[in-house]
This record gives structure tokens, C-alpha cells and sequence, in this order.
């Protein structure tokens, strides 16, 4: 056999023939049957290198923002959204026809059972300023996961309670649990959404958990009549582990956790930035004048209905109910607005006719008169109004922020939820078993809603 017959299989192993039938930029075999390619150290580099680069671009392909986004359906995650923030305001709308018994049955007084609604309010306000830093660090679902699990044994907690003291401590804790749900709320929508799905998901949830409040008062009053109070809790409870089922398996993972969201320094940067951040709080500021219209309702109706007029306890809901439907019908609008109108036009359509009905409530109760019907007929403007204002103020407010999602989500619900809590906490203080503090509040709450307003139109101006 001829010398240059035999060729060491460490110098070519493939011969010019094979090399040149090989299509231009196809891999060649990995294993042939002149022995495995790691015998020939050259082309082993080579395949070692190529198939490194395949793996580079396939990580870099799969970790982009565009392939790594979850995949959800828009109308679950609403779902889901609303059935939780339902539980949420279940846990007050349920009881709040047995309020005025209960001062017999706790034998106390009828401010200390106020409270159980302004201080759940003010925790669930000032509670999220925790759970937005949480969710950037852990991810949304753990984090929304733990807290309904929480609000669930706190809402059974209420419906033990043998003491005021011990209904208010487990008020207080319902409140503090149940602040998650508005934090992710506002972050998964911000995460997965565009602000015009926003806008329009905002408005259909305002449409979806008005419901709630309507239907809530009317099913409590019954519930207290036929089982007793402590079983509007129970149910209460049994939606917050049918929110969790759903959760479990239905809501995708939003955000990638900041493995730095939760060092001091960073969280002090975060709320830096979103607290001195003027656009971001004035609308902020205007969901919370809003929902102060809603607790001044909440909080005075029942004794102004029930106690001052002598409305039945089991048809204080009929008289929530229609303002309910007002709340519906406002959102329902903005849902159609939205697609034609600026959203500060939605926004200012929304203010002038809440300003409206703030005007017709303050002067029955100035004017004595005041009736069951005239406070429905007047609210009507109030809840119809903002429903506009709703949809637009979290949009508008998230979208003044670029970065730290979740703290910019507390932040907003924390102003949002604690200052209709302090709105509320006023018409406790100044309770005197007649109309006339709902009507001052009302008034000084339409002030701070003219001034915010004219803010947010010079902000849009700037």
C-alpha cells in the first residue's frame, strides 16, 4: 500500500470530495465512519463553535422581551381581577346593613362601629406601600397568592369575633390583607396591557365590580335577617379561596423579580421617584376623591337610611343598588368615550357631573330636604360621574411612570384607598345621628375634587 494512500485521521477527515459536496453553510456530520469528529481536534473546533453559536442565539432568542412575555387571555386576568377586588369590597358592603345592630349586639357605640370601616380602609390604603415592593421582588402570583390566603382567615376572624374590640382588630388585619389585591391589579394590567387595553380594561372593571356593591347590601340584609350577621363574613371567606383556585391555575407570572427590589436603598429610590412625581399624584389624588364619594356613602347612608328615616334594614340595599347602576352606567360610557375622546375629556366630563350631584346633595341637606328618594336621586350624578373618572385616573397615573411597576402600584392605592379612609374616618368623627356632616363632607370633598382637577388639566397643559 502506497504511503499517501493512508491518511492519519488526526490531519483531514473529510476528504476535498466531501467538503466540497457540502452545501455552503450546512454543518457537517457530527460522527462518520471514519471514526467520531473528537479524533480530529480542527473540525471539532469548528462544530464545538457552531453549535455554541446556535445555542447563544437560541438563549437570546427565547430570554427577549418579546418571546418571554406570558401568554394570558385579556378577558381571565379580568376576571380574575374583579372577583378578587369583589372580595374585597364584599368584606364591607356584605355587613354594612347590620351596622346599626350591632351596637346592641356588641354593646357599643354607633362611631366605634364607623371605625370598623375607616381604620379596614386605612390599612388597606397604607398596606400596599408593602406588597408593591413584595411583587417586584417575588413576582406578582406569590405574592397575591399568600395575601388571599390571609384575607381569608381574617374574614372567618371577623365572624368570630365575640368583642367591638375584637371585630375591629380583625377589621384591621382584613384590611391589611386584602391591600394586595388592588397593588396587583394595578400591576399585572400595567404588565401585560397597552394603556388603550388599559383604559378599556379599566372601564369594564369599574362596569364588573360595581355589580358588587350592588348586589352585596341587598344579599347582606337578608343574610343578617335569616342567618345573622357573622355568616356575611363566611361568604366572604369562600370567595377569597375561589379567587386563590383561580389564581393557582389561571394567572400567568407578569414580571421577572428584582432580586434588588427589596434593599432599603432601592425601595427609598422608588418611592422617591414616584412620590415626587406631580402627574402621578394628582390622579392618584383624584381616585381617592373619587372613592371618598363611595365611603362617604358606605359609612353614613346605613344610619342616615335606617336609623334617621326608618328605612328596613332587608331594603337598605334597594336604595345602594340604584346608585350602583349609576356607577355601572358611567363606566359603561367611558368604555365607549375612550375610543373617541382624549382621556382628559373623559376625565373632565366625569368631574363636572359628580360636581353636579355633590351640589344637589349639599343643598337638600342645607335646605332640610333631604329624603330616602333625594339622596338616591342625588347620588345618582355623584356615581355616575365616576365612573369616567375611574377608567382614566390609574391609566393616566401608571402611565406617568416608567419603571418600578409594583412600587408606583402601591403608591397609588395606597393614596387611593387612604384617603377615602381619612374622607370616611370625618364623617365618623362628626357623627350626631343627623344629615348634616354628609352633607359638610360631601362639600369639602367636591372642593378637593375642583382643585385636582384643575391640576391634572394643567399638568396635561405642561
Amino acid at each position: 500500500m502506497r504511503a499517501n494512500s493512508i491518511r492519519p485521521p488526526e490531519s483531514i477527515p473529510y476528504s476535498p470530495q466531501d467538503l466540497a459536496r457540502a452545501p455552503r453553510g450546512s454543518f457537517l456530520p457530527v460522527n462518520r465512519a471514519r471514526g467520531p469528529v473528537s479524533r480530529f481536534p480542527l473540525i471539532s473546533d469548528n462544530v464545538s463553535l457552531q453549535f455554541r453559536l446556535v445555542k447563544i442565539i437560541k438563549e437570546s432568542i427565547i430570554n427577549s422581551p418579546v418571546a418571554s412575555r406570558p401568554t394570558y387571555s385579556f378577558w381571565v386576568v379580568l376576571l380574575i381581577m374583579v372577583l378578587a377586588e369583589s372580595g374585597s369590597i364584599m368584606s364591607t358592603d356584605l355587613y354594612t346593613p347590620s351596622l346599626p345592630h350591632l351596637t346592641e349586639f356588641f354593646a357599643t357605640t354607633p362611631e366605634l362601629l364607623k371605625l370598623t370601616i375607616s381604620l379596614n380602609l386605612i390599612a388597606y390604603g397604607f398596606a400596599q406601600l408593602i406588597y408593591g415592593p413584595l411583587s417586584d421582588r417575588f413576582g406578582r402570583r406569590p405574592v397575591f397568592l399568600g395575601s388571599i390566603f390571609l384575607f381569608t382567615v381574617a374574614s372567618i376572624a371577623c365572624g368570630f369575633a365575640k368583642s367591638i374590640d375584637q371585630l375591629l382588630i380583625a377589621r384591621v388585619l382584613q384590611g391589611l390583607f386584602a391591600a394586595a389585591q388592588a397593588v396587583m391589579c394595578l400591576a399585572v394590567f400595567k404588565d401585560l396591557f397597552t394603556e388603550k387595553e388599559q383604559l378599556k380594561a379599566y372601564a369594564i372593571y369599574g362596569m364588573a365590580i360595581a355589580l358588587t356593591p350592588a348586589v352585596a347590601p341587598v344579599f347582606g340584609g337578608y343574610i343578617h335577617v335569616l342567618l345573622g350577621w357573622e355568616y356575611n363574613f363566611f361568604i366572604t371567606a369562600a370567595v377569597g379561596v375561589l379567587t386563590a383556585i383561580l389564581i393557582y391555575f389561571l394567572l400567568p407570572e407578569s414580571t421577572t423579580p428584582d432580586h434588588h427590589a427589596l434593599k432599603l436603598r432601592s425601595i427609598l429610590q422608588n418611592y422617591w421617584s414616584v412620590f415626587t412625581n406631580r402627574g402621578f399624584l394628582v390622579y392618584a389624588g383624584l381616585a381617592g376623591v373619587a372613592l371618598g364619594f363611595v365611603y362617604i356613602f358606605v359609612t353614613a347612608a346605613p344610619f342616615i337610611l335606617i336609623s334617621y328615616f326608618g328605612v328596613e334594614t332587608q331594603h337598605f340595599g334597594y336604595y345602594q343598588a340604584v346608585i350602583v347602576v349609576a356607577f355601572f352606567l358611567g363606566s359603561m360610557l367611558a368604555t365607549r368615550l375612550v375610543d373617541f375622546w382624549q382621556p382628559l375629556q373623559v376625565l373632565n366630563l366625569g368631574l363636572l357631573i359628580t360636581l353636579v350631584g355633590a351640589s344637589i346633595v349639599l343643598g337638600l341637606v342645607f335646605i332640610g330636604g333631604l329624603s330616602p328618594r333625594s339622596l338616591s336621586f342625588a347620588y345618582l350624578f355623584i356615581a355616575f360621574g365616576l365612573g369616567p373618572i375611574f377608567a382614566v385616573a390609574p391609566t393616566r397615573a401608571m402611565a406617568a411612570v416608567e419603571k418600578s411597576v409594583g412600587s408606583a402600584a402601591a403608591t397609588f392605592g395606597s393614596l387611593e384607598v387612604g384617603l377615602s379612609g381619612v374622607i370616611a374616618g370625618i364623617v365618623s368623627v362628626f357623627h350626631d345621628d343627623t344629615p348634616a356632616p354628609f352633607g359638610f363632607v360631601i362639600g369639602l370633598t367636591a372642593v378637593f375634587a375642583i382643585v385636582l382637577g384643575i391640576a391634572a388639566n394643567r399638568t396635561k397643559n405642561q
